[in-house]
């Protein structure tokens, strides 16, 4: 990385509401690539609007990841247990699915489909994994690697690299 982008991390205030477990992996993550001004956010700090364990953000001066209308890119990191993923919301972004009574689910869901009808290799794991994800089984691993994918993702929203976004996704086996 090159000294401008060190400091546009640097600069840069993500905050993070979700699982317990989540957040240590997340925000070790993210100090890891320069990230400084983490701020941890209680789901019961504000009124719950998105149905979902972990939710990720580039948060500009007071700006919530909770609010729907939301005027930042959201990172949606997901635990699929034998891998994880990610959808990134831009604020022009249709934002119907944050409303999903199962956010997870249905991400897992809709990625295997996506995969599936557009002949996209390497997800049969998250196909086997979709009766696990509905079970509400969790991995650690599958934490950490969600962990990892979601700080690259905050990293070049931060230094205003083109990122996938909805309704495209990450998709990751779990590092091992």
């Amino acid at each position: 990385m090159t000294t401008e982008e060190k400091r546009q991390i640097a600069d840069c205030r993500i905050a993070v509401a979700g699982a317990t477990e989540f957040i240590g992996s997340v925000r070790t993550e993210l100090q890891q690539l320069g990230f400084e001004a983490i701020q941890i956010i209680s789901p019961s700090d504000e009124e719950p609007i998105i149905n979902t364990d972990v939710i990720a953000e580039n948060v500009n001066d007071g700006s919530s990841c909770l609010s729907k209308d939301a005027t930042i890119p959201l990172i949606l990191p997901f635990d699929f247990v034998n891998g994880a993923g990610a959808i990134v919301v831009m604020p022009e972004d249709e934002r119907d699915m944050l409303r999903k009574p199962n956010l997870r689910q249905w991400a897992a869901t809709y990625m295997a489909g996506y995969c599936a009808f557009w002949n996209i290799d390497g997800y049969e794991w998250l196909r086997y994994s979709l009766s696990d994800i509905k079970n509400g089984v969790t991995n650690s691993t599958a934490l950490d690697t969600a962990a990892h994918i979601c700080a690259r993702i905050a990293a070049n929203i931060a230094v205003e690299r083109e990122v996938k976004h909805f309704p495209r996704f990450y998709l990751c086996k779990n590092l091992e």
